[in-house]
């Protein structure tokens, strides 16, 4: 009988979830400019449905929630758009269900957030675009290159109408010799950092609205995770160090992709590499200076933006090696 029970409430709400979740995605769908508020909103019904009951339940509810959004949009775009709720919201829920530290759903949401980037990606440009990468980021470099050189063009007889000498363009030049070198292959090596710092953010954003609701509803989560409490640990470094590494002997023995391997890590080191460097110059001013947000705020503005923004790579390097705020439960010296 509490068998029968339990799976009578576990239908319905998965039912009423599934309703909420198509709701949601059909808002999104047809209000573009809600679209990421969508993203950040979507994986929460599938992790308290997660929390609740288990994963079998959850993917049935996510199965009757494309089913049902489908007969508004096409069966394509629908699973393009529960792709995200299903790879977030259930790593959400089994944070929260197995009540996780905050930097444990950071680091897990943060994952999540890369997959769902990459698997949303491929999805929509095998099945919407229906285009591969290459020719995708082709016609997109060649849009780029003649909309940014018609504005060059056009700044350069602006200021030639105003009495700027040619010599005095050669700022413009110097750009347009920028916009020939950009190529299919370095729009590829950004494209790992890049879905790196967008998961980042978008798992800090989502564990900030997640907590927010799932609180109100009794679902406990830990405060997130400070900016300044942040780390880069040992094994990820060593990972990363050690890729670069493999990338720079496959590139000097002319290996197809060495080249690619070395540059790509190498820009992906150096974004991690800052971004705990930030994290570590923020601690020791607001920890161990005590200085206020809005100094320390100005000093980070007035350093990222000089050039002794690269200040930021070394701190992090060395805070990963050193571990200065005993934060790495992995750190070499353990004194």
């Amino acid at each position: 009988m509490k068998n029968n029970v339990y799976s009578t409430k576990a239908i319905v709400e998965a039912a009423l979830i599934s309703v909420i979740i198509s709701v949601i995605m059909i808002i999104t769908g047809y209000l573009p400019m809600v679209s990421f508020i969508g993203t950040l909103v979507l994986p929460i019904p599938v992790a308290i449905l997660y929390i609740r009951h288990d994963k079998k339940v959850t993917i049935t509810a996510i199965f009757l929630s494309i089913i049902l959004t489908s007969m508004v949009f096409n069966p394509i775009r629908s699973i393009y758009a529960a792709i995200p709720c299903v790879v977030i919201g259930i790593v959400l829920g089994y944070c929260v269900k197995k009540s996780k530290k905050s930097s444990t759903t950071l680091l897990f949401l943060a994952i999540a957030c890369s997959i769902s980037n990459i698997l949303s990606i491929a999805f929509s440009l095998s099945f919407i675009a229906r285009i591969n990468i290459i020719d995708f980021i082709s016609k997109n470099v060649e849009i780029m290159k003649q909309s940014l050189k018609s504005s060059v063009d056009g700044a350069k007889i602006i200021y030639l109408q105003r009495g700027i000498t040619p010599e005095q363009l050669k700022i413009l030049d110097r750009s347009y010799e920028m916009i020939n070198k950009m190529d299919v292959a370095l729009y590829l090596t950004v494209i790992p950092a890049g879905i790196f710092i967008f998961s980042l953010m978008s798992a800090y954003l989502n564990y900030i609205v997640s907590r927010a609701l799932l609180n109100k509803l009794g679902y406990k989560m830990d405060v997130v995770l400070p900016f300044s409490r942040v780390y880069v640990s040992n094994i990820v470094g060593a990972v990363l160090i050690g890729t670069v590494c493999i990338g720079i002997i496959l590139s000097s023995k002319d290996i197809p992709g060495g080249n690619y391997i070395q540059n790509a890590s190498q820009l992906l080191m150096m974004y991690v590499f800052i971004i705990n460097g930030l994290a570590a110059s923020i601690y020791f001013l607001r920890i161990k200076r005590n200085l206020s947000k809005p100094v320390v705020a100005l000093i980070l503005v007035l350093t990222v933006l000089s050039r002794f923004s690269n200040v930021y790579f070394t701190i992090g390097l060395m805070e990963m090696a050193f571990d200065f705020r005993k934060l790495d439960p992995y750190r070499i010296i353990r004194k």
